[in-house]
């Protein structure tokens, strides 16, 4: 029985998940399922194979919050991007900010640089050090307020706990 449930955590949970976000972002068409049945189970294969490695584990409770931030954030920097692109005199101050994350080396602060190019008008240009280093097309826009709000949910989608040394 006890192997049932492990089975059930390693395999069925995680195709359920992918399951539902195929689902939601093909908006219920069933004939997409050509394509997402087996990039779900790829999907699936591919998590297991991470946790396999000793990947840091995600907390569950908190995924649901943050992948609705996620997600808004995602439509927040497209909407962003093509109100520039058809503005005809749009003002920018592009410029490279620095933010010293707080984050420990691994899996999270990986996870957290490729979120933080979600960001409206952000892309992750370098790390040096602890410092990430940010390419912003505003640098007058509080980036550096976003980029810790993205490093604080990271931190507790990953149950990690830091201390803050810039705020």
């Amino acid at each position: 029985m006890n192997s049932l449930i492990v089975a059930g955590k390693r395999w069925f949970l995680p195709f359920l998940f992918y399951g539902l976000i195929w689902f939601i972002l093909s908006k219920g068409d069933f004939a997409s399922w050509i394509v997402g049945l087996p990039c779900v189970a790829l999907a699936v294969v591919a998590t297991d194979r991470l946790f396999a490695m000793g990947v840091q584990k995600v907390r569950i409770s908190s995924l649901p919050g943050f992948m609705i931030w996620f997600l808004w954030h995602s439509l927040r920097g497209g909407l962003d991007v093509a109100w520039r692109a058809l503005q005809p005199r749009v003002q920018l101050k592009p410029g490279f900010l620095h933010y010293p994350m707080t984050l420990p080396q691994g899996q999270a602060r990986v996870f957290m640089v490729n979120v933080v190019s979600l960001l409206p008008g952000t892309l992750s240009a370098d790390i040096e050090g602890d410092v990430l280093v940010l390419h912003a097309l505003d640098t007058s826009a509080d980036v550096i307020a976003e980029t810790r709000d993205a490093e604080q949910r990271v931190s507790a989608l990953y149950g990690i706990d830091r201390e803050t040394p810039h705020g």
